[in-house]
């Protein structure tokens, strides 16, 4: 059965004759009546009765109708709702962000949203697992990395620094290193190796020298955290560590860096909440570019 099927039969219902329905749906008479056989094979019964020029509709054939009726509501409300979703800026958007940024968007991007649009709806997900945005795990992602997937959309928001930071105990204990060579002379926080696809997280690989390892961290929070306690000495990005009492720069300059990227689904391209939500983002990233970049003042 095919929708085009149901359409004929509706017109046949309003319309009265074959003649009639065809000047509707602008087809020939022959169309009509070769749809509404093949409509009536598919369904396994009669649907009208002829009598000439004139026709009745058997008791099959009313049911067909308030079927036919059914779909017609169900494809106009469907129209209805992806014209509404071009337009206007309401319903959820679901957001996928690393951990480390769900903070600053929640604090300082989402209640402005918010406030500017009270019908829309950001539901951010904090977490390292990676959403599948053809499969609708998410509308939104925020990735450190251009995406290769060809039905992807990706807009550059910002350039992310990562400098080296100790607590202000471990280096009253152990002194400041006065360059990358002196690292191999401290304890170091690493990261797994699973992490390394990120250039950043494997920085200090190439400078530990015959350092000794403090630890290998699988997440960046806990290297954070280890780092605060005065474990060691890590690399972490800047806007996470710039402001904070408990960690300090080892040295002036950031280290290493990549780029975060807005992304979406091409489908999505035209749908103003998504749209709303991605220029928002893409907004708080530019105008904190020094914070993130690692040159500027800590974030507010």
């Amino acid at each position: 059965m095919e929708w085009s099927d149901f359409r004929v039969l509706l017109a046949l219902s309003r319309a009265g004759s074959i003649a009639a329905a065809a000047r509707e749906l602008r087809v020939d008479n022959s169309t009509i009546s070769r749809r509404l056989a093949a409509l009536e094979e598919a369904l396994g019964a009669k649907l009208l009765i002829r009598g000439g020029r004139e026709f009745s509709w058997t008791c099959e054939g009313r049911t067909a109708i308030e079927a036919a009726e059914t779909m017609e509501g169900a494809v106009a409300c469907a129209q209805r709702a992806v014209r509404a979703a071009k337009v206007e800026v309401e319903g959820s958007v679901r957001v996928s962000v690393a951990p480390a940024f769900a903070q600053p968007l929640l604090r300082l991007l989402i209640p402005e949203l918010r406030a500017q649009h009270p019908a829309l709806r950001v539901e951010l997900s904090g977490t390292h697992t990676r959403a599948d945005l053809a499969k609708g795990d998410a509308d939104i992602a925020l990735r450190m990395a251009r995406p290769e997937e060809p039905d992807l959309v990706a807009r550059r928001a910002f350039d992310c620094g990562w400098a080296v930071y100790a607590s202000p105990g471990y280096l009253a204990a152990r002194g400041c290193p006065g360059g990358y060579d002196a690292l191999a002379e401290h304890e170091l926080i690493l990261y797994a190796t699973v992490m390394h696809n990120a250039p950043p997280m494997r920085w200090m690989e190439d400078h530990k020298g015959a350092a000794h390892v403090a630890s290998r961290m699988d997440s960046l929070e806990t290297a954070c955290q280890f780092a605060q306690a005065g474990g060691g000495i890590a690399v972490l990005p800047a806007f996470v560590a710039e402001g904070n009492p408990e960690l300090r720069r080892v040295f002036p300059d950031c280290v290493a860096g990549n780029t975060g990227f807005i992304v979406y689904h091409d489908s999505l391209r035209e749908t103003a909440r998504v749209r709303v939500v991605a220029d928002a983002l893409l907004g708080f990233f530019r105008s904190h570019e020094a914070s993130f970049a690692g040159t500027g003042a800590p974030l507010p």
